[in-house]
């Protein structure tokens, strides 16, 4: 018996440390990192965001847009996602009838099952990776769902529920966005290795000018004097 408390004691410190990343997870979203849809529907302070969609019809299609927005001030926060497991009801498994594209920042970055679960990727794993949001900074998530028109009444004989819970996870930024360089008119090029801004080329241009100036100066004086050598000569 001692030896077993012995070996308990041991292996506690383990335990606590296994199950401390999980509950890491469970940060409160800043007050500031704001989630929401255009239906007013926003993540509360855990992060979590309510996905419901029931009286689904076949051939059925529907579009929602997730906005995220950090107003923190001068704190850059990095955002995934996470998809739960959904709770689903009835005669029909929306999680998989259902089709669910996320487009974010004009690219797909997941389009498989409702579920968050494809043959590719798994959102109910791994996180969605939404990038580092400056203070000021907002972009959209994209959301088309969609329902294949080859179910039938059968499959609807029940009414048909889908529930889950999609949770967004903001931390601190330790490299915050650098600000991008300004340039005069958005040009910018290159001479070698070294990039060169539109305020820099503006200069490059003025002491080339110079440059072709002074030239021409002294070609006009060579010739000035070399004609009046030529005028001099031809005189004797």
């Amino acid at each position: 018996m001692k030896k077993k408390i012995l070996l308990l004691l041991i292996l506690l410190p383990s335990f606590i440390l296994l199950i401390q990343p999980i509950r890491t997870l469970g940060e409160e979203l800043p007050p500031g990192m704001v989630v929401g849809d255009e239906k007013g529907i926003h993540a509360n302070k855990d992060g979590e965001y309510f996905v419901k969609v029931d009286d689904v019809e076949p051939g059925k299609s529907w579009h929602k847009s997730i906005s995220l927005l950090n107003m923190e001030k001068d704190v850059p926060y990095q955002l995934t996602m996470l998809i739960s497991p959904p709770k689903v009801s009835g005669s029909l498994d929306l999680s998989k009838a259902i089709k669910m594209k996320l487009t974010y920042e004009g690219k797909v970055i997941y389009d498989g099952p409702a579920s968050g679960v494809s043959k590719s990727v798994n959102l109910q794993n791994k996180p969605l990776d939404l990038g580092v949001f400056s203070s000021g900074d907002s972009r959209a998530l994209e959301v088309d769902y969609s329902i294949s028109g080859k179910y039938t009444m059968d499959d609807f004989e029940l009414k048909n529920k889908m529930s889950n819970v999609w949770t967004f996870y903001a931390v601190k930024s330790k490299d915050p966005v650098k600000p991008k360089p300004k340039t005069t008119g958005g040009v910018i090029k290159s001479i070698g290795r070294l990039p060169l801004t539109g305020e820099t080329v503006r200069k490059a241009m003025i002491f080339l000018c110079i440059g072709m100036l002074v030239i021409l100066i002294c070609l006009l004086i060579w010739k000035k004097r070399n004609r009046v050598n030529v005028d001099g000569n031809g005189g004797e």
